[in-house]
């Protein structure tokens, strides 16, 4: 029986292994897409709920946050490339692809000026403004990302302005009512990126920035991220209260909490940026089905 075991265990190490060094899963993390095709399926969930006309802008709009997500992270993962991260796996992926990397980002870059002129005036100095917050989130003198506390709320502000409320804005359908999706859509965001910073506590403290994780600890982050799910799921049944919806919500609040409880400081990145960010493609496949 022992026997057995260990050799289950070699192989789910060695199919991990595999898994995590396999050429198109090190692509769709280091290259920034599959956060980009989460982004993606946000504005989905934004079409389907409400639901949205299917027309050339707005199939443009779901294009243009799938270019601007992707500029944005490799942008800015690119800008976080030190002497003291040069030799992790990610930087020396980067190094290598940059090239590829930087063609890509001129073109994705193009695009989305071509998409501009699909947009009103006002979601342009929206995504302008939010633009202009992502990148001071990360380039000196300002480098909002040091304040840790509110850092996983600026990112979620800057997801639920492009994902939900640019579409509600471009086909006026903005109500006192969407606020209920745009509150559980802003937490739910905001505890995906706590447990990022639970990933990151040391590095984030080393580099002076309090997070709730590194100051507070871990089970004070744990528990703050339990209640906020609570929270989110309560905000989100009251702007759909029907019997399917909650069944879809109490889904999701579950894996988040399932994803809560086994977060530490020693899960491979992957499981954060497949699993942890995959909970935002999990959530419009949900309310899809």
């Amino acid at each position: 029986m022992r026997k057995l075991l260990h050799k289950t265990l070699l192989r789910s190490l060695k199919n991990a292994s595999a898994f995590i060094s396999s050429p198109v899963v090190r692509t769709l993390v280091y290259a920034n897409v599959f956060i980009s095709l989460c982004a993606l399926s946000q504005v989905l969930l934004t079409y389907h709920l409400f639901p949205l006309p299917v027309n050339f802008e707005n199939n443009s709009y779901l294009l243009f946050v799938f270019l601007a997500t992707y500029l944005q992270y490799n942008l800015q993962r690119g800008y976080a490339i030190t002497q003291t991260n040069f030799h992790t796996d990610r930087s020396l992926w980067l190094t290598k692809h940059k090239k590829v990397l930087f063609f890509t980002c001129i073109g994705a870059l193009g695009i989305l000026c071509f998409l501009c002129r699909h947009l009103s005036w006002t979601s342009i100095i929206i995504m302008g403004v939010a633009e202009i917050i992502s990148n001071l989130y990360y380039l000196p003198p300002f480098n909002l990302r040091k304040y840790g506390y509110i850092k996983p709320f600026l990112i979620s502000a800057i997801w639920v302005v492009s994902c939900n409320a640019v579409p509600l804005i471009e086909n006026q359908l903005f109500t006192t009512h969407c606020i209920w999706l745009l509150v559980s859509q802003f937490i739910f965001i905001g505890v995906l990126c706590m447990l990022f910073d639970i990933k990151d506590a040391d590095d984030d403290y080393v580099s002076g920035v309090n997070t709730y994780a590194n100051i507070l600890g871990m089970k004070f982050t744990k528990a703050f991220c339990y209640v906020l799910t609570i929270i989110s799921s309560a905000c989100f049944y009251f702007f759909m209260p029907d019997p399917a919806s909650l069944v879809k919500i109490i889904v999701l609040g579950l894996l988040t909490c399932l994803a809560i409880y086994l977060t530490d400081d020693r899960k491979h990145s992957f499981y954060y940026y497949l699993f942890v960010d995959g909970l935002l493609l999990v959530q419009t496949v949900l309310f899809f089905v």
